[in-house]
């Protein structure tokens, strides 16, 4: 069997919400940095887990459960704040969007090097989604905002 370590680099991807700094090697990672006031979209993974790591700031995420996708009206999407030393859990299939309340730094590791594999839900920024299963995606947003 073959053990072995080895030297990577990250690359950098400005945002109309920030920008993050995205490696990938044994595991996917990004150094998420979002600007005060700003939101990333309302998005989900087809086959990507990820976990998500406040570093500094406070975040403001919505999230579906299971729940949400039998009954969207009976169980809207779920909020909460987010601190530093906060993280939150995303399986694949579920939609989330985090939003900044600060200037806020966020580590995500996935458990996939494949690639982008998201779906845009909803978008800001006017960064469309022409993929049939973000058009056809129920939501149902939570009333506390």
């Amino acid at each position: 069997m073959n053990r072995c370590a080895w030297i990577g680099s990250s690359t950098e991807h400005l945002k109309p919400w920030g920008r993050e700094y995205v490696w990938t090697g044994i595991f996917r990672g990004k150094e998420i940095h979002i600007n005060e006031g700003c939101r990333t979209s309302l998005k989900f993974n087809r086959q990507k887990n990820e976990i998500l790591y406040v570093q500094s700031g406070k975040i403001h995420v919505e999230f579906a459960d299971e729940g949400h996708f039998d009954s969207p009206n009976k169980h809207p999407s779920k909020t909460a704040v987010l601190k530093q030393g906060g993280i939150l859990n995303v399986q694949a299939g579920c939609p989330y969007r985090l939003s900044a309340l600060a200037d806020s730094v966020v580590f995500e590791i996935s458990d996939s090097s494949s690639g982008d594999d998201r779906v845009i839900i909803e978008d800001d920024y006017g960064r469309d989604n022409t993929e049939a299963e973000a058009n056809n995606w129920i939501f149902k947003p939570s009333k506390q905002q």
